[in-house]
């Protein structure tokens, strides 16, 4: 249940997705609702171990200031617990090459860092995060195959819930207040939204 200081949403969110984006909107939505679902079609390693669903998982990642400032409120001890994974808290202008129009830029002191680190890496802490938030619970092997919804199209339309396919192949339809959209560019949410009958 929500404390005092946030306002509660309703019982249950859906998150659709498991990778970054989703476990940080896991993460956002865990104050505000009874219980937080993330639905990933992947089996999710243990440790930082590449996947199927994440294609650019084996390029080198660097974290940005705004994104660190971002996961840091919603999972506070984020930054530390990169590093202390492997991460690398690096000063880029004294740590990385770079050229300019005449050739390489010379190495000089800011006050700009960036996290370093492998992209599985990032996602191995923030799912280690996630699991620490007694209200969220992660389901591994859900291939989500649909909304379900009313009145679609209308003004008092709504979705109500999302279809999925778990691991065992058994079709499950699961109940939500909200369900948040974070499969990435190969989403087939619009075409469900406009089967629905909404544009």
């Amino acid at each position: 249940m929500a404390d005092g200081n946030n306002t509660r949403h309703g019982a249950t969110a859906v998150v659709l997705g498991g990778s970054v984006a989703g476990l940080c909107s896991a993460g956002v939505l865990a104050p505000h609702f009874d219980r937080v679902i993330v639905l990933e079609r992947d089996e999710l390693p243990p440790g930082a171990e590449h996947r199927r669903g994440v294609p650019q998982s084996k390029h080198p990642h660097f974290v940005l200031n705004a994104g660190r400032r971002a996961m840091g409120t919603i999972f506070p001890g984020f930054e530390d617990a990169l590093v202390e994974a492997g991460g690398l808290l690096l000063m880029a202008s004294m740590s990385a090459a770079y050229g300019e129009k005449d050739g390489w830029a010379p190495r000089k002191a800011s006050t700009m860092t960036m996290l370093y680190s492998s992209r599985v890496l990032v996602e191995r802490v923030l799912r280690d995060k996630v699991r620490e938030l007694p209200t969220v619970e992660i389901r591994e092997g859900a291939a989500v195959t649909g909304l379900v919804t009313t009145g679609g199209g209308t003004p008092d339309g709504r979705v109500r819930g999302v279809e999925y396919t778990g691991p065992d192949g058994d079709a499950v339809v699961l109940d939500a207040d909200l369900v948040v959209d974070a499969l990435g560019r190969g989403s087939s949410v619009a075409d469900w939204l406009a089967a629905a009958g909404w544009p």
